[in-house]
């Protein structure tokens, strides 16, 4: 997402000044070498004007007159005016600049216009109408426009255009930036929708904020929408049928138990091989069918359970002495690390965690090789602020083809149908342990351990986020 806002921003930053520059520059290049008429009437207007009052300064005070009239004139308005009579300036005793001077030659010769030069010279000239007096020289008015306030400069740019263009620049980028921030917000928010429902929030919608009709992020929000709708409908309707299918059956199944005892208690030696072979499937479907209704309870959010304190360092005693009992008839071996969450408090459902545990030993055990161990291990880890118990279990065993790891936690899956049938496995043990831990805010994860076997890490959050020093 911050690559494709980058790309956004860039794309419309350079269209900008890629553009803007050369446009700035053609400006420069084309501008008029003369300004415009409007212009060039207001210069000649304003220039008569100053004359006229000027020569009737000098008429009227003499050389007194006029110099009171132009430090007047300096003063007001920063111009320095300058009358001359022919190549002399009436204003005696003052140094004449050379450029008025060149000015006021041009005029009288011709070689210019009485008009204003060109942009850029601060140097206007015209002849005026009125003759000096005796000597009858023509009279030339010149005036000297002040320098304008100066711009402050940048420390690394005191000339030339690029000062402006830098701002140019600088404004165009802080356009472009909330252009594309703008563009990008709906896909932000809809990437972080797509990261719930993969997380198993289905009631994640996105429609209101994507923008009203008539745009395609618009639409592609709806469409969304209609997916998560279409998910979570399948998926309530799969909890419920596995609810009512696993309640359904069970009270077939129990008249079925009883039948079964009368049956035994009737019937001759001969038929006790059969009964047996019943009893045995009988006892199965009721172990599948209670599995069922504990995933169903799971996967709903189980919000009634009933939590306490749970000290895991303890829990993982009780069940690694049963499953070390158990796996000794089979020539195997349970083994839990000296120490390990030794007090390692979370708040949850005791059951609940037995259950998960218990699974994922039992499947180990049932996997792992003869005269090996299962082993089982605890550390510490943080996320943010969480402090979490990591419990890592491995078995001895094959372990698991790589592209099924991440399928492990499904609802009746198996690696291998033939041979999970054979040892009574399932398919659930797995689904309900990853449930059970995500209820408590936790995670779950199975690798393929170095050295052969299969390795299995829960991580659960601990109560106030703490653990002794001496634990785990």
């Amino acid at each position: 997402m911050r690559s494709l806002f980058l790309k956004i921003f860039f794309s419309f930053w350079l269209t900008i000044v890629l553009m803007g520059v050369p446009f700035y520059f053609m400006g420069l290049k084309n501008r008029p070498e003369h300004p415009f008429s409007g212009m060039r009437d207001f210069s000649r207007q304003a220039l008569a004007g100053y004359g006229g009052q000027a020569l009737a300064a000098w008429r009227q005070g003499g050389q007194a007159g006029l110099r009171a009239y132009v430090e007047n004139i300096e003063q007001r308005s920063g111009i320095s005016l300058y009358l001359f009579a022919g190549p002399r300036d009436l204003l005696a005793g003052r140094q004449t600049p050379a450029q008025a001077a060149e000015t006021a030659r041009r005029i009288l010769t011709g070689a210019e216009e009485n008009l204003p030069p060109r942009p850029g010279n601060k140097w206007l000239g015209q002849r005026l109408a009125q003759d000096a007096g005796q000597d009858g020289q023509p009279l030339v008015i010149v005036l000297q426009m002040p320098e304008p306030p100066p711009h402050p400069p940048f420390p690394f740019m005191p000339h030339g255009p690029w000062d402006k263009i830098l701002l140019y620049s600088l404004a165009g980028g802080l356009v472009c930036y909330f252009l594309a921030r703008s563009l990008t917000a709906p896909i932000r928010k809809l990437r972080q929708a797509t990261k719930r429902l993969a997380g198993g929030d289905f009631s994640v919608r996105v429609a209101r904020d994507m923008g009203g009709k008539g745009n395609e992020l618009a639409d592609l929000g709806r469409d969304f929408d209609t997916m998560a709708e279409r998910i979570e409908g399948l998926l309530l309707s799969r909890k419920r049928l596995l609810r009512d299918i696993s309640h359904e059956l069970r009270s077939p199944l129990a008249r079925l138990n009883v039948a079964l005892e009368l049956a035994r208690q009737r019937a001759g030696g001969q038929a006790g091989p059969p009964l047996d072979r019943i009893e045995k499937e009988s006892a199965r479907l009721n172990e599948l069918i209670g599995h069922l209704i504990t995933l169903t309870v799971l996967e709903s959010g189980a919000r009634d359970l009933e939590k306490s304190r749970v000290d895991l360092g303890e829990l993982l005693r009780e069940i690694t002495a049963d499953a070390d009992f158990e796996a000794g008839s089979r020539n195997r071996r349970v083994a839990l690390a000296a120490g390990c969450a030794a007090g390692a408090v979370m708040h949850g459902s005791r059951e609940f965690l037995r259950r998960a545990f218990e699974n994922v030993i039992r499947n180990a055990v049932r996997y792992t090789r003869a005269d090996t161990e299962v082993e089982i291990s605890c550390s510490t880890a943080t996320e943010g602020e969480t402090r979490l118990a990591v419990i890592a279990v491995r078995d001895h065993g094959p372990g698991a083809p790589p592209w099924c790891l991440q399928h492990l936690f499904k609802p009746f899956f198996r690696v291998a149908e033939s041979r999970d049938r054979q040892s009574g496995g399932t398919g659930l043990g797995l689904a309900i342990a990853e449930r059970a831990v995500r209820l408590h805010g936790g995670s779950m994860s199975a690798v393929n351990a170095d050295g052969g076997g299969l390795l299995v890490t829960i991580a659960l959050p601990l109560a106030g986020g703490q653990v002794d020093e001496e634990g785990i």
